[in-house]
């Protein structure tokens, strides 16, 4: 059984790299001495309504446990203090990085740069939240601001409810 998960693990961690390698090549075109286009403007995202603190909601389930289950100690938070900074709770550490995001509510968490705390939290999975932030490529905020969704593809990972406490 172990060797099986070890298997699936692999296969996924060699599908991930090479989605990462064909998504990260990036093609230039030669200038060929014409002057640069001064008239365009590059479009800026504007990300106003991720601003503030979230709340876990639903996360997708890790290892067939639920989030009550997963966060005993406290509920994972997210708090999007700028168009590129994020802190938070994994449910036991605070947490702290960067992310992006693009037109067509596209998002990329830098998650394996994140900084955290190191408390002790017995039985808490700090890995699962990060982890699925990893997935996340797309979001939606829905019900008059008050939902986050964060999905991976077209399937809901995460959901988080806004929060009137901004730290």
């Amino acid at each position: 059984m172990e060797l099986k998960k070890f298997n699936i693990m692999k296969s996924f961690i060699a599908f991930t790299l090479i989605l990462f390698l064909i998504f990260s090549c990036n093609s230039q075109k030669i200038n060929s001495g014409a002057e640069p286009k001064t008239d365009v403007k590059p479009i800026v995202h504007n990300n106003d309504e991720l601003l503030g603190k979230w709340i876990l909601e639903y996360m997708s389930p890790v290892n067939g446990k639920e989030v009550k289950e997963l966060f005993k100690i406290q509920k994972p938070y997210l708090n999007f203090v700028d168009e590129t900074k994020v802190a938070g709770n994994n449910g036991c550490n605070n947490i702290a990085g960067e992310y992006s995001s693009s037109e067509g509510n596209v998002i990329q968490f830098k998650a394996d740069n994140f900084i955290s705390t190191r408390m002790f939290c017995q039985g808490i999975d700090e890995s699962a939240f990060i982890n699925v932030l990893k997935t996340i490529n797309r979001y939606e905020v829905i019900d008059e601001g008050n939902k986050l969704v964060l999905l991976t593809g077209d399937i809901v990972s995460m959901s988080f409810l806004k929060s009137e406490d901004r730290k």
